[in-house]
C-alpha cells in the first residue's frame, strides 16, 4: 500500500505522528532517512530546529486532521484552530476580545510573517542609534515617574516603535548590541534584553505589529516600580516573608506609578500586570494560573526570566544560552505552557548572535548571524587561534557544510575533513575564553557574502580602531 502523506507546518506536529519527508534533504539533518515517530516534545523541538514543514504519513501515526478533530472538543468556540498555515474562520490580531482570550496553552503560530530585509552589518549603525535614543527616553521616564509626575510617552513610544522596526528588519542587530553591552552595569538593560526576547519571540510567531510594539513597551516598563525599593532588597536572595511581600509589591507600584502618570494603554497595563504569574499558579501578586494569564503577559514573563538566567542580578551562576533554553526547557508546564516554551526556545536559537561556540574540529570562534530555518547551523566567525582569538578569523556558514569544510581548511584548520558531522559542540562563557569582547565589534561591521567570505579579516592590522572606532576604521580598511 502507498503511503498517505500529509504536509504538517512544525507548529502542527504533535505527539505521535510519523515523520515521513522533510522540507529539506535528509542528510542535512540528524534525522534517519526511514523516517521517525514524535514520541516526545523533544523531538518537536529537535524538528524544529531543522524545518519549516514536514510530511507525515498518517497510516504509521497519527493525522493532523485527528489532532485538529480532538483539539476542537475542548477548544473555545472563539479560538481559531490553525490548519494549513492560515487561521480558519477570522483570527484578528486587534485588541478585541480574541486578543484578550488567547492564553499560553493556546496560541497560534504564524511562520514567515516577517521577512529579513537588512543585512546585519547595514541595520547594526541603525540599531546603535535605536539602542542608545531607547536607553535615553528610559532614564528619563524612569526619574520623572519615580518623582509622580508625567512622562513623554509620545517620545518613549517612538524609542520603542523604531527598536521593534529594527528588529523586524533584521532580529539579530539588537542582540549583538546587547551582547557586546555585557559588561557594562547599567540599570535598564535587564529590561532593554527582555523587551528583545519577547520582541524577538513575538517577531517569531508572527505578532501583529502593533501587539509586538505594547508587548515591547510593556517589558521595558514592566521593572518600573523596583526604583522605589531599596536595592539591598533586590540583590538580597534569602529575603524574609515580608520582605518578601515587599519585594513583590513592584509590580502593583509600576501599575500605580503609570497610572499616576496619566498612561491608559490598557494592553500594556495588562502585561505589567501579569508578567509576573506563572502557569501553575505559583507566581505574583494574584498567584492566577493557566488561561487567566494573557498570552502576552506570558510572553514578557518568559523573556524575563530567560534574561535573568543568562544575566542574573546577583552574584552566582550564570548560565549560557543553551543552558538557560534547557533550564526553561524544564520548568515547561510549571512555569510555562509546554508549548510556549518550545516555541520561545525556537525563536531564540540555542546559539543566539554573540555566543562564543566550539565546533566538533576543536575549532572555535563566535556567531554572527543566525539562519532562521536552521538555528544549530548559523553563520560563525571562527578564530585562528584559541590562545589569540583577536588576531584573524574567518566567517562560514554551517548551513553549507562542504563549502565550510573548505574554507576552514583553506584557514589552514586540518582537522575540518576528520570529522563525520561539522557542527557547534557547546557554547563558551567569554570569560573562560578569554577574548576582549571589545574587539569583536570588528566581526560584524562587514556583510557576510559570498564575495568577501572567503577573505581572512586581520583584526589587529586596525590599530586605528581602538581609539577612532571600529567602524570606521573598518570603512577605511575594507573601502575599494
Amino acid at each position: 500500500m502507498s503511503l498517505k502523506q500529509l504536509k504538517v507546518f512544525i507548529h502542527e506536529l504533535d505527539v505521535g505522528m510519523f515523520v515521513s519527508a522533510l522540507d529539506k534533504p535528509w542528510a542535512e539533518t540528524p534525522f534517519p532517512i526511514q523516517g521517525f515517530a514524535i514520541k516526545t516534545g523533544a523531538d518537536i523541538s529537535r524538528v524544529k530546529a531543522y524545518c519549516d514543514y514536514v510530511f507525515v504519513d498518517t497510516e504509521k501515526g497519527r493525522s493532523p486532521l485527528d489532532v485538529a478533530s480532538a483539539s476542537a472538543s475542548a477548544t473555545p468556540s472563539n479560538f481559531s484552530v490553525k490548519l494549513d498555515g492560515q487561521s480558519s474562520g477570522s483570527a484578528g490580531r486587534s485588541f478585541d476580545s480574541r486578543t484578550q482570550n488567547r492564553n499560553s496553552a493556546s496560541f497560534l503560530v504564524r511562520p514567515n510573517t516577517y521577512k529579513k530585509t537588512v543585512e546585519l552589518a547595514k541595520e547594526i549603525p541603525a540599531a546603535r542609534r535605536v539602542m542608545n535614543n531607547l536607553l535615553g527616553c528610559l532614564t528619563l521616564a524612569s526619574r520623572q515617574l519615580v518623582r509622580g509626575g508625567a512622562f513623554n510617552q509620545d517620545q518613549l513610544r517612538e524609542s520603542v516603535d523604531d527598536m521593534v522596526d529594527s528588529v523586524i528588519r533584521c532580529p539579530d542587530a539588537f542582540t549583538w548590541l546587547l551582547r557586546l553591552r555585557a559588561k557594562d552595569v547599567h540599570s535598564h538593560d535587564h529590561s532593554v534584553r527582555s523587551s528583545l526576547w519577547a520582541t524577538q519571540f513575538g517577531r517569531h510567531i508572527g505578532l501583529d505589529v502593533n501587539e509586538l510594539k505594547d508587548l515591547c513597551l510593556a517589558t521595558l516598563l514592566k521593572d518600573i516600580g523596583k526604583i522605589k525599593l531599596d536595592r539591598t532588597l533586590l540583590h538580597n536572595m534569602s529575603r524574609t516573608v515580608d520582605e518578601e511581600a515587599e519585594y513583590r509589591s513592584f509590580v502593583s507600584q509600576s501599575v500605580e506609578q503609570l497610572h499616576k502618570a496619566g498612561f491608559e494603554n490598557r494592553r500594556v497595563l495588562n502585561i505589567i500586570k501579569f508578567h509576573c504569574e506563572r502557569f501553575n499558579g505559583s507566581g505574583f501578586p494574584k498567584g492566577v494560573s493557566g488561561s487567566r494569564i494573557p498570552f502576552l503577559a506570558s510572553v514578557a514573563g518568559i523573556a524575563s526570566d530567560f534574561d535573568m538566567l543568562c544575566n542574573p542580578r546577583e552574584v552566582g551562576e550564570t548560565l549560557s544560552p543553551s543552558q538557560a533554553t534547557g533550564r526553561l526547557y524544564e520548568l515547561r508546564g510549571k512555569n510555562f505552557a509546554e508549548n510556549l516554551v518550545l516555541e520561545f526556545i525556537q525563536s531564540v536559537g540555542l546559539y543566539p548572535a554573540g555566543t562564543i561556540v566550539e565546533l566538533t574540529t576543536g575549532d572555535c570562534g563566535m556567531v554572527v548571524e543566525q539562519n532562521a530555518k536552521s538555528r544549530l547551523m548559523p553563520r560563525i566567525a571562527v578564530f585562528d587561534k584559541i590562545t589569540e582569538p583577536d588576531t584573524q578569523c574567518i566567517f562560514v556558514d554551517l548551513k553549507n557544510e562542504q563549502q565550510a569544510r573548505s574554507r576552514l581548511q583553506n584557514f589552514g584548520k586540518r582537522r575540518s575533513y576528520d570529522v563525520k558531522k561539522l557542527a557547534i559542540v557547546r557554547d563558551i562563557e567569554p570569560d573562560s575564553f578569554g577574548i576582549e569582547y571589545s574587539l569583536l565589534e570588528n566581526l560584524i561591521a562587514r556583510p557576510f557574502s559570498a564575495a568577501n567570505a572567503d577573505a581572512v579579516m586581520d583584526m589587529t592590522a586596525m590599530p586605528a580602531a581602538r581609539n577612532k572606532g571600529f567602524f570606521s576604521a573598518l570603512k577605511e580598511r575594507f573601502a575599494s
